[in-house]
């Protein structure tokens, strides 16, 4: 049984290794070089620049022809092909994508009149991909596509399968996205190689609350893999979405946002006469530029959302206030049921809630030389809300008491560190560590027992789940490492995780009437 075992696992790794699998948070560019017969050129040096941060990396082809440059950061490259008598081929816009290969063919003209031949404008690249059905989301899309709220991993929407959990039609929920009919909560969040998940939620660190853990503004892209991806995106049973934060580059950039709604410009709800006020104001900005050319680049970005919307505290029949019909009571219990009415619609009405967040976000990288590259980041978010742990911004209608609610706090931090090195001309190493931790602290709005009055209230008094606590901290170290053979490429790695996990919640109590 052992040794079927052992044969099972080296059989899986083999077929891994010949499917290619990509790395987390890179993409891969490879191809052949010929002649003008079609004859395979070996030898030949092959050049790889960054458009954004001009890092050039150089690998010969081998006896046929090939080369491949792995784990390179995404975004857009030029190749620069160069052989004896031949004239040097130069090819722009070549766009590499997260956890997505593409492949080049190179045909090299003789040296003559012309030295060298320069392509340019779109080029005729085929994207080879690993055997995972996947999507890409590119920054184009992330920063023009409308998206109310703002949060990125909406737009996975757009791929095919996606769909909103069923228990995630309002916010009184979590948010949470499912692939292909698995719940929500099974689906995994990568960012930058590392892990964005909250261990104890199950759910994106920072959750479902506004602005989240990153601003659309700091993501570059990131791809959605629904099946049969890579053990190297594991621990997930639905899909895996991955990733890439924006960097700094040569060229100064950055932004300016300002969005703001108010509620006085759109339609009423159709179960209340009133119009409450409803207004949202998300605002920030973003700057990236070098702090040394072509050495060492920086990228920072903020995101604040504030969010007022009051909540309409109703009874089971739509009113607002507890007025006795003479059929409820006998007239000895007249005073005493006025009194209890008058007393229970105090829990009617209009109640403030408000919600305030914001995500910060900062990053630099390093060029320690061509063929090894640093990268620290830095990312936070903070969150405050008051009467928000229960509330649906689609309508500001409950029938639970507002003294069931409470307020919450939120703050999560995540430092990482990642080193991609070019140990070998056919060796490359991906190395990433992160330490992050995920505070929060809910507080209840009454200490009394939790009730429920059939035909007329649904609950008030102190929540169930309140008030809760839950402390995160977790320390990961991964580690990739890519060897290109002949015919063969194979990889290798480890990621190992250590979280510690604190959480209270209240024991169940209450009373039906």
């Amino acid at each position: 049984m052992r040794s079927s075992s052992l044969v099972l696992l080296l059989m899986v790794l083999l077929v891994a290794a010949v499917l290619r699998a990509q790395d987390a948070s890179t993409g891969a560019l490879r191809g052949t070089v010929t002649d003008a017969s079609g004859a395979r050129v070996a030898g030949a040096e092959v050049r790889v620049i960054s458009a954004q941060t001009g890092v050039e990396r150089t690998i010969a082809t081998t006896q046929e022809g090939s080369f491949v440059f792995e784990m390179l950061p995404p975004g857009e490259y030029g190749v620069q092909v160069s052989a004896p008598a031949m004239a040097t081929l130069r090819r722009y816009g070549i766009r590499v994508e997260v956890g997505g290969a593409v492949e080049l063919a190179l045909a090299l003209e003789v040296a003559g009149s012309r030295e060298t031949v320069t392509v340019s404008g779109a080029a005729p690249v085929a994207e080879t991909l690993p055997a995972a059905v996947s999507s890409v989301l590119d920054e184009r899309a992330i920063s023009e596509l409308p998206l109310n709220g703002r949060r990125f991993s909406d737009l996975a929407l757009l791929t095919p399968g996606v769909t909103q959990d069923p228990r995630s039609l309002t916010s009184a929920t979590n948010g949470d996205l499912a692939f292909g009919g698995i719940r929500g909560f099974q689906t995994s969040f990568l960012v930058d190689g590392v892990d964005n998940n909250n261990a104890f939620f199950s759910q994106e660190r920072g959750r479902y609350r506004a602005p989240y853990q990153f601003s659309n503004e700091v993501v570059q892209e990131f791809r959605v893999s629904s099946n049969t991806y890579g053990p190297e995106l594991g621990r997930s049973g639905g899909a895996v979405i991955n990733v890439v934060t924006r960097s700094g580059g040569n060229q100064w950039h950055g932004s300016l946002f300002d969005y703001y709604r108010d509620g006085r410009l759109g339609a009423g709800y159709p179960d209340i006469s009133i119009k409450p006020p409803n207004r949202q104001d998300q605002f920030g900005f973003t700057l990236g530029g070098p702090i040394k050319r072509n050495r060492v680049f920086f990228f920072a970005g903020l995101d604040q959302h504030i969010f007022h919307i009051p909540t309409v505290v109703q009874f089971s029949n739509g009113a607002t206030a507890v007025v006795p019909q003479p059929t409820d009571y006998e007239a000895s219990d007249q005073a005493l049921v006025f009194a209890a009415a008058a007393q229970l619609s105090q829990l009617g009405g209009q109640f403030r809630t408000a919600l305030a967040g914001n995500a910060g976000f900062g990053k630099v990288d390093f060029v320690l030389s061509p063929h090894n590259h640093l990268s620290a980041r830095l990312g936070t978010s903070r969150y405050w809300g008051e009467n928000n742990v229960f509330f649906d911004p689609a309508s500001p209608i409950t029938t639970f008491g507002i003294n069931n609610n409470g307020e919450e706090q939120v703050s999560t931090e995540s430092a990482v560190v990642t080193l991609i090195s070019a140990l070998r001309p056919r060796v490359t190493s991906h190395l990433r560590l992160q330490f992050s931790r995920d505070l929060q602290n809910s507080y209840a709005n009454s200490s009394d027992a939790l009730t429920k009055i059939y035909n007329l209230t649904d609950g008030f008094g102190r929540s169930s789940i309140l008030p809760r606590t839950t402390r995160e901290h977790r320390l990961q170290l991964a580690e990739t490492l890519s060897l290109e053979g002949r015919r063969h490429q194979w990889k290798f790695g480890g990621d190992v995780h250590r979280t510690w996990i604190y959480n209270f919640f209240p024991s169940l109590f209450g009373a039906d009437c």
